[in-house]
């Protein structure tokens, strides 16, 4: 029998593991996860989406499969967070501040350790979209009006990707909790805390369960996959993925409307 050459996989969502609608076949992957787990291979989610959309995205696999949400800053492991974190109360809420003065034309949703936030004078395209990636959203008019033990995850900002550097560099200059900015390749850019992003969180899976960087196998789509793909021993880039992100990758997986991590998968365990 041939065996398996990885020992943990990890998949971005959105452009990768789920389909352009959103969804993937859930009958297929629990198929596949029984194989997964009889080769006592650990299944990582390592995704921009926000704990709690992550939670109803896998909601019948929580006990089997482990979670990395908001691009690193939360990890969790048998459904419980097991690492967090969050930029300071007043860092968050001066980055906004910036982000409102200087990029006025950027909507914000704000990821707390709570709930998520977005004004109720965003356009209502976005807010639609918010209520997905974010169901414990909370409408404020102002977001003086968060909670003052809020403490911020991450930004989303639906606004040109190209603004990500600018954006992390100019408020850098000024402050000394630095924040890391980075984009799945769509027309919104990720802000978190500085020095978070999916290879350090897959760096401390990896040393609980005693694998290897070379014995990961990744899959992704965008530049917030970047760092994951070059730690990883296998990585793979999607049909469908940013060309500098097939430049960084060993390989080519099917487009995700072609369940192409599954299909990936099923060769290797078939």
């Amino acid at each position: 029998m041939t065996e398996i050459p990885f020992k943990a996989i990890a998949v971005d969502m959105d452009g990768t593991f789920m389909n352009d609608d959103l969804t993937y076949d859930h009958a297929r992957f629990r198929k596949l996860l029984t194989k997964i787990k009889e080769k006592k291979v650990h299944f990582i989610v390592s995704s921009g989406r926000p704990l709690s959309r992550l939670r109803k995205d896998f909601a019948d696999f929580l006990d089997e499969i482990d979670l990395i949400a908001d691009n690193g800053a939360i990890l969790v492991r048998d459904n419980n967070i097991i690492s967090s974190h969050y930029l300071t109360h007043k860092t968050g809420l001066e980055l906004i501040h910036f982000i409102e003065s200087d990029y006025p034309t950027a909507e914000i949703c704000v990821s707390g350790k709570n709930a998520s936030y977005f004004k109720s004078s965003s356009p209502t395209a976005f807010k639609q979209l918010m209520h997905f990636y974010y169901p414990n959203y909370v409408e404020v008019d102002n977001f003086d009006e968060m909670p003052s033990d809020e403490r911020i995850i991450k930004l989303t900002l639906n606004c040109p990707a190209e603004w990500a550097n600018e954006i992390e560099t100019r408020f850098n200059s000024k402050h000394t909790e630095n924040i890391h900015c980075t984009t799945s390749g769509f027309d919104d850019i990720d802000v978190v805390p500085y020095g978070i992003n999916k290879a350090q969180a897959l760096k401390y899976f990896l040393r609980y369960f005693d694998v290897k960087p070379s014995e990961l196998i990744a899959f992704g789509d965008g530049m917030n996959d970047k760092e994951m793909l070059a730690l990883a021993g296998y990585s793979y880039a999607m049909a469908n993925g940013d060309e500098r992100i097939k430049k960084i990758a060993n390989y080519e997986a099917p487009s995700n409307n072609d369940s192409g991590v599954m299909q990936v998968l099923e060769k290797y365990f078939d």
